[in-house]
């Protein structure tokens, strides 16, 4: 039975015919609290200049914007908020903020000093009832284009403090998409709102399905070289270097690095097979077995957060559905039974659930849906004319990274886990599967 997802919970909608009605399923922490957050913009300390506005206005848009997209606030609109300016603690009247129609229990304020080509920004966050700091951060930048940096890092602070380290935000997160421009079709990564775009491959060949590896500084991606007649698998450092690992034909496809980082989990088909199966091996290439060696097409692999379980996509059934198996191939069981045919599953961090993409019988599109892995309760994402595919979890488990056509061609998209506060990411070239990066390893 699959259900349509409502505002801030995932409440049970009925899309197909229900005996009865279901008890609603909560991303844990819950979406959306009451904790109310003003946000003032911050000011140039000292001076204005044409360089302290410019890195301001970028500052100020980017922090409410990630603060706004956490998920964790109520953030009312900056038109309520006291005219009195703000630059340091001793400028707060914290009465003026506790009132209606502000109301809120922190206030988030600062101020900017231009150094010559650099800034300086000092951070603060006070909790209005108590009049208490609760963070004070300074921060220098060597360049005023890296003030965009510095509020993600502040807005993380804040997300990992204001939530009692329940999330450290996404502000600072990455995603990886494959994106086609000419003739080839490259791996670019990008910070999460779309900004900073760069390239990982250059090879002029058709690179896809990239997965980041889990300490964040590789990418497993398959690729085909102009020249070349097969697929292969790439381990590739972000910061250059790379390994092919060794695959067993001509076809590979949807690489999947395991949660320690030590095997990695694959779609390929021996020369003598039609069909393709699920297998497993070592990043260095050793170790390769067959999972699960069926007559039915088995592709998309995804890891559960603890590595003893991969879901993945069969037809063994009939159409593609989405299937789990424990990791060493034992156990397979069918976790989608509605028919149609998904694809690209992704594991959410928590182990709870498994978002993936299914079109439906007789439709033409694709949506993002939820299945919970232990009820097999599952839950509409996106709706719309719009197709909706290869969705991936933020590390946080809070939002979705996905590819749509809402905007004319195939572009990268996040939205809250709820589906909620949809924003496009990727706007030029033909852009897909996204992958989200986890948190980097100096956290």
């Amino acid at each position: 039975m699959i259900h349509l997802v409502l505002p801030f919970i995932l409440m049970a909608a009925g899309l197909f015919p229900a005996q009865e009605q279901d008890q609603p399923i909560v991303i844990r922490p819950p979406l959306t609290g009451v904790t109310n957050l003003a946000v003032v913009d911050f000011q140039a300390r000292g001076a204005a200049t044409p360089e302290s506005d410019s890195a301001l206005k970028v500052f100020n848009e980017v922090l409410w914007k990630d603060l706004q997209f956490s998920n964790f606030f109520q953030m009312r609109s900056k038109s309520f908020y006291p005219s009195t300016v703000v630059r340091v603690p001793q400028d707060v009247a914290f009465e003026s903020w506790r009132i209606d129609p502000v109301s809120a229990d922190f206030v988030l304020f600062g101020n900017l000093q231009t150094t010559g080509s650099g800034a300086v920004l000092e951070a603060y966050l006070y909790d209005v009832k108590t009049k208490q700091q609760v963070l004070g951060k300074r921060f220098t930048a060597a360049s005023t284009t890296l003030v965009r940096n510095v509020a993600h890092s502040f807005a993380d602070e804040v997300v990992f403090q204001l939530s009692a380290g329940t999330s450290r935000g996404v502000a600072r997160t990455l995603i990886a998409y494959s994106s086609l421009k000419g003739g080839s079709k490259e791996i670019f990564v990008c910070d999460y709102d779309g900004a900073n775009p760069r390239t990982v491959t250059a090879n002029g060949g058709l690179n896809k399905f990239p997965e980041w590896s889990p300490d964040n500084s590789r990418l497993a991606f398959v690729t085909k070289l102009p020249a070349a007649s097969r697929w292969e698998i790439w381990l590739q450092e972000i910061k250059g270097g790379r390994d092919v690992l060794p695959t067993v034909s001509s076809y590979a496809s949807s690489p999947a690095l395991s949660p320690d980082g030590r095997r990695i989990a694959f779609s390929a088909r021996t020369e003598e097979a039609i069909d393709s199966d699920i297998y497993v091996m070592g990043t260095d290439g050793s170790g390769r077995r067959n999972l699960t060696n069926h007559s039915g097409i088995d592709t998309a692999p995804t890891w559960n957060p603890s590595g003893q379980q991969i879901a993945f996509i069969s037809d063994r059934s009939g159409g593609p559905q989405v299937w789990v198996m424990d990791a060493d191939g034992s156990n397979v069981r069918r976790l989608v039974t509605e028919g149609g045919h998904c694809d690209s599953p992704d594991w959410s961090p928590d182990g709870r659930m498994v978002t993936y993409s299914w079109q439906a019988p007789g439709q033409w599109k694709h949506d993002v849906y939820i299945v919970e892995v232990a009820t097999g309760k599952i839950f509409q994402i996106t709706v719309g004319g719009a197709s909706n595919e290869s969705p991936h979890w933020s590390p946080d488990g809070r939002h979705i990274v996905f590819q749509s056509t809402r905007s004319g061609s195939k572009q990268i998209f996040v939205m809250n886990a709820d589906g909620k506060n949809v924003r496009q990411v990727t706007a030029y070239g033909i852009n897909e599967s996204p992958s989200w990066s986890g948190y980097q390893k100096a956290d």
